[in-house]
């Protein structure tokens, strides 16, 4: 993919409920790009397929699309869409990079920043319970499995090596977004 000319393209990357979605909030509003989550692909094949999107559900799906078409299928679905895009926004945010085959592969197509959005896994787990979304009823200890579930499969030990900086959404959206400022200012936003 070529990149039109001061075209800006951010990866946010995260553990469950770490604020990635908060983060690339801030850029949309902030700098009016475009947020991509490359979750929304796989919940609109799931539709597709009349099949419900749970965690679980979503993993083998894009294990499936994978082994169908390739292990960069949906960073190949984000260059899509900002091909598509890149007219009216002079940038684009992907939250939900998780597999550091993807983010090695993104970093390289489309010379992204990557930020690494940390929290430890009780704040984590409280603000996926405040969500109350569908299906999610479960004690610390089932968070916790499916956090250590998701690093497993998605090698995330090994995404977050990938990441240009580290910000902290312990303290509430207003302190992290001033760290996202900082990024921004560094990047010449």
């Amino acid at each position: 993919m070529k990149k039109k000319k001061g075209l800006k393209v951010i990866g946010i990357i995260g553990k469950i409920a770490s604020g990635k979605g908060t983060a690339a909030d801030f850029f949309v509003k902030k700098y009016k790009f475009k947020k991509i989550n490359m979750g929304n692909f796989l919940r609109q094949e799931a539709k597709r397929r009349r099949k419900h999107p749970s965690r679980e559900y979503l993993r083998k799906l894009q294990a499936e699309l994978r082994k169908q078409f390739g292990q960069n299928i949906l960073v190949n679905m984000v260059i899509d869409s900002i091909n598509e895009n890149k007219e009216k926004y002079k940038g684009f945010v992907i939250d939900g990079l998780r597999d550091y085959r993807e983010a090695k592969y993104a970093k390289k197509k489309l010379r992204l920043k990557i930020i690494l959005v940390e929290a430890r896994p009780l704040i984590r787990f409280k603000r996926a319970k405040a969500r109350h979304r569908k299906g999610f009823d479960k004690t610390y200890e089932q968070f916790l499995y499916d956090d250590s579930v998701e690093t497993a499969i998605f090698d995330f030990n090994k995404t977050m090596k990938f990441a240009d900086f580290i910000v902290n959404s312990e303290q509430g959206k207003e302190f992290m977004y001033k760290d996202l400022e900082k990024i921004a200012r560094k990047l010449r936003f």
